[in-house]
């Protein structure tokens, strides 16, 4: 039988928690980057009245919502 004290048991359980938290913070982080980059492809900028604004369209030249202007993707 293998003997281990109940300070190595607790230390063990520490870090495991410890790294499983900083694990699943680092996926999160992960996770949010890459849907804020995909949130930044679209957006569109309106030439004639610099209003920005997201497309939800796969349009190239998307509409401006508050002038009707084509506009083009940032």
């Amino acid at each position: 039988m293998i003997r281990v004290s109940v300070t190595s048991l607790v230390l063990l359980l520490i870090g495991v928690s410890a790294g499983t938290v900083l694990l699943l913070w680092l996926m999160d982080a992960f996770r949010r980057q890459r849907n804020e980059s995909r949130q930044q492809k679209r957006v569109c900028s309106c030439p004639l009245c610099f209003f920005d604004f997201t497309d939800q369209t796969d349009s190239q030249r998307p509409s401006c919502p508050r002038c009707g202007a084509p506009t083009s993707r940032k």
